[in-house]
C-alpha cells in the first residue's frame, strides 16, 4: 500500500514537472499582449487586431510584420499599416516617425500609455524610436 502511494506521488511530481517544463514563456513569440518593457503596434484603433511587439528603439519598419494568428491584420506588414500603440516602458518615451530612419512628422507617447495614432501618421508609420527620460513623452 505505501508503495502504490509512494509510486503515484513520484508519478504525480514527474508529470507536474513535464507539464511546468512545456508552459511557454512570457518572452516567447508570437505574443497577444504587450508585456512590460515593450512597445506594441495594433493593426487598428484601440489597440485591436493583430499585434506586433518592439523589444528595441531605433527600428525600420520595413521588414516588421504582425504576429501571425494575433488577429486581423497578421502577417501584413507593421510599416504603414499601423492605427494604435501602447507602451509598457517604465520610464521611456516612445516616437513613431511617418518616414524610415527617425525623419518627418512624429508622435510621442509617455511611458504605459496608449493612444491611437494621429491623423497624420495613421497608417502612415515607417520608424520607431526611445527617448529615455522625457517625462513628457518626446523631448525631440
Amino acid at each position: 500500500m505505501i508503495r502504490r502511494r509512494l509510486s503515484a506521488v513520484l508519478l504525480a511530481a514527474a508529470t507536474g514537472t513535464t507539464l511546468l517544463a512545456a508552459v511557454p514563456t512570457a518572452s516567447a513569440a508570437p505574443t497577444k499582449r504587450c508585456y512590460d518593457r515593450m512597445a506594441c503596434f495594433y493593426y487598428n484603433s484601440n489597440q485591436q487586431g493583430a499585434i506586433a511587439t518592439i523589444f528595441n528603439g531605433g527600428t525600420n519598419l520595413d521588414h516588421q510584420i504582425f504576429s501571425p494568428n494575433s488577429g486581423p491584420g497578421s502577417r501584413q506588414k507593421v510599416e504603414d499599416n499601423t492605427a494604435s500603440w501602447d507602451s509598457r516602458t517604465r520610464n521611456t518615451a516612445f516616437c513613431v516617425h511617418r518616414d524610415r530612419w527617425w525623419k518627418g512628422p512624429y508622435n510621442s507617447l509617455k511611458p504605459q500609455a496608449r493612444k491611437n495614432l494621429t491623423s497624420s501618421l495613421k497608417n502612415k508609420n515607417s520608424s520607431t524610436n526611445w527617448y529615455p527620460r522625457h517625462e513628457g513623452g518626446g523631448g525631440h
